[in-house]
């Protein structure tokens, strides 16, 4: 299970941050594995997506590990229920950079809007990383690659907002990331929630060099994607 528990300063982000990316690794147990950490754009919080085997083993976390950190002030945590991943293709703009989209909706939409994200037919600058029920800070939170503001505020105001039940949409640019996990980790999960229309793509099309958190700032600022082992 992908759980993302969010880290809020009480005053300082980026001590919460230079924790986050010093200590989380070294917390890592057969129980609660850290795969990666974001920080994004306007949000004043630190996103840590973890694997866990179960929902409670996340507990020993907030209570044990993030108590040591005396710059956060309060975090929530957000269970992601049925992710769908996608893989990076080697066809996109060389100006990419990740953002976070989050949709907030009536439970009687959810279907018809987290469907209509896992089948719809992408453009070449504007691709999706993964989609997922949150119900949690949000109801539907969506990562993306884009090569602007403008091509992702386009893409919620032209293919989101105006879908019926839509309450309202708003997205985040990933402004740093760290990995934790080792590339067979990743790997692993992102085939445990694979989409079903990305099980057909072609290896060839499909770029497995491309890290966006190891080579953080060589890549634009992206992360989610996988090169090598750590």
């Amino acid at each position: 299970m992908m759980i993302i528990a969010r880290l809020y300063p009480k005053m300082d982000l980026n001590k919460v941050w230079n924790y986050v990316e010093n200590e989380i690794a070294k917390e890592s147990t057969d129980l609660v594995t850290p795969l990666y950490a974001t920080q994004t754009e306007g949000m004043m919080s630190v996103g840590v997506i973890f694997d866990v085997k179960d929902l409670d083993n996340i507990a020993h976390f907030l209570t044990e590990n993030v108590a040591k950190c005396d710059d956060v002030h309060h975090t929530k945590t957000i269970s992601l229920m049925k992710p769908v991943f996608f893989p990076i293709p080697k066809e996109k703009p060389d100006n990419i950079q990740r953002y976070v989209i989050r949709i907030y909706t009536h439970p009687k939409n959810y279907g018809e809007i987290y469907n209509y994200l896992i089948d719809y037919n992408y453009p070449f600058n504007l691709f999706p990383i993964y989609v997922s029920y949150s119900l949690g800070d949000e109801d539907i939170i969506m990562n993306v690659a884009a090569d602007s503001d403008v091509t992702v505020n386009n893409f919620l105001r032209e293919k989101i907002r105006t879908m019926d039940g839509v309450d309202s949409s708003s997205f985040y640019p990933v402004v740093k990331a760290k990995r934790f996990a080792p590339l067979s980790k990743l790997i692993e999960q992102q085939k445990k929630y694979l989409a079903e229309r990305a099980k057909k793509t072609s290896e060839s099309e499909i770029d497995k060099e491309f890290d966006w958190v190891e080579d953080f700032e060589h890549h634009a600022m992206l992360t989610g994607a996988f090169r090598r082992d750590l």
